[in-house]
């Protein structure tokens, strides 16, 4: 099984500049593409994996089985990195890495409900202790949804499908309700593209990626040791105008030295093998010394 492509590679390990008797950690392990290609680049730096997904979890123990001895994965959020660094003795770290979003492995599991393509129940939470979409559906009310479809997923027509999903919202049971009522409830062409919309704004919702991703960002900025190193890749828009204008607040307050002036993206032969890859943007700096 193929849990997922890691994307962008050689950029991220060029910019965390891993170093030997050195801490780093990858705050979205996935599959572990990136943190396996990090551990090559050294023989004796120490990594610490988070994910809150059990399956990335037991996935990445088998790919990374062989440098068990300098990499610890927990299950967790990640917005926990300051109690979890704390709980294996480390006072801070010399880079992190997020790599956000949904995983391949995620998207073509039709049990865990995160594609429109595959039936599945009403779950879409990467974590199984967290609420599922059924049941933020059922305590949503008809403003909060349509908010979500517009401001989450730039979803067109998101009042006559927002509006129809609610009125309906206690007699959907699987992916394939939802998008019966989108295609039903939508005029016009680029239905499928709606539909990418309509999941999309309903996952992050249900898993509360962007307030994650902000608390998130601010925690691993005080975990980094003076010129420690942070990586950001993101995929949706939303996602990458939160780094963006907090790299940018950081910079400003001369607390992060950013590398990236410009977001930097995959390049075309990466897309070509990967064509998830295209809408990647990568993010990266450095913790200023006096900080």
């Amino acid at each position: 099984m193929n849990y997922h492509v890691p994307i962008m590679v050689r950029e991220v390990v060029e910019y965390m500049a891993v170093k030997e008797d050195e801490v780093y950690c990858d705050c979205t392990v996935g599959g572990g593409g990136h943190l396996c290609a990090l551990l090559k680049e050294t023989r004796h730096a120490r990594f610490i994996g988070i994910d809150c997904d059990p399956d990335a979890i037991r996935y990445a123990e088998q790919v990374l089985a062989p440098y068990s001895d300098r990499c610890s994965l927990i299950e967790d959020n990640f917005i926990n990195i300051g109690l979890i660094l704390k709980q294996h003795r480390v006072s801070s770290i010399d880079g992190v890495l997020f790599d956000l979003g949904v995983s391949y492995h995620q998207l073509t599991t039709p049990e865990r409900g995160f594609s429109f393509e595959r039936e599945g129940e009403l779950l879409m939470n990467m974590s199984p202790s967290s609420d599922t979409l059924r049941d933020k559906l059922l305590r949503t009310s008809r403003d909060e949804l349509l908010n979500i479809l517009k401001k989450y997923g730039d979803v067109r027509q998101y009042r006559r499908i927002g509006a129809a999903l609610y009125e309906q919202r206690r007699n959907v049971s699987t992916t394939s309700d939802i998008r019966y009522i989108v295609e039903e409830h939508m005029k016009g062409r680029y239905k499928k593209k709606n539909l990418h919309r309509v999941f999309q704004a309903l996952r992050i919702w249900v898993n509360d990626e962007l307030m994650n991703l902000r608390r998130g960002l601010n925690e691993a900025y005080h975990a980094l040791k003076s010129g420690g190193r942070i990586v950001v890749i993101s995929y949706h828009s939303g996602e990458d105008r939160i780094v963006k204008h907090t790299f940018r607040e950081w910079a400003k307050h001369a607390r992060l030295t950013v590398f990236t002036k410009k977001v930097k993206r995959p390049g075309q032969q990466e897309v070509e093998h990967n064509p998830r890859a295209r809408s990647a943007r990568l993010r990266a700096g450095e913790k200023c010394v006096c900080c």
